[in-house]
């Protein structure tokens, strides 16, 4: 992180687009916590690969970690840590989530939502879930080059 800070400032007028991992918590619910740790591992991974993809361009923040079930409270938290990303300036923000309960809330916030659907799997060196992850990346990328 601390080495891409340094870039970003280095090279601050050609990196216009913010990626902002949102990561679910649930501490009082063990199963669905343990399902979340795998979307936050993949959440993790898909980022990783599309700040490389867009690297020169694209800032990766650290995660956004949130507490699930109060997606719409969240929303004005998440707004004001956008806005002080903004006053970068970064002309383009994303949000990455597995949690499709961000779909409704989407219009909430001033960034664009990237949603993908959570996996079943726990394997992320599978030779599928590394399929499934380059796949949507090169989707997700050329989605986000659309906005430049």
């Amino acid at each position: 992180m601390k080495q891409d800070l340094e870039q970003f400032q280095q090279a601050k007028e050609y990196i216009d687009t913010l990626l902002i991992p949102l990561i679910p918590m649930d501490p009082s619910n063990e199963e669905l916590m343990i399902k979340q740790a795998v979307q936050n591992e993949l959440t993790q991974l898909f980022c990783r690969e599309i700040e490389n993809e867009c690297k020169g361009r694209l800032l990766l923040t650290p995660l956004y970690t949130y507490l699930s079930g109060d997606e719409e409270g969240e929303a004005e938290r998440l707004n004001r840590w956008i806005s002080k990303f903004k006053s970068q300036p970064f002309q383009h923000v994303f949000l990455f989530t597995m949690d499709s309960k961000w779909k409704k809330y989407e219009k909430n916030v001033d960034a664009d939502l990237i949603w993908v659907p959570a996996m079943g799997t726990s394997d992320l060196n599978s030779t599928a879930t590394q399929s499934f992850v380059k796949e949507q990346v090169r989707e997700i990328t050329g989605l986000i080059q659309s906005y430049w």
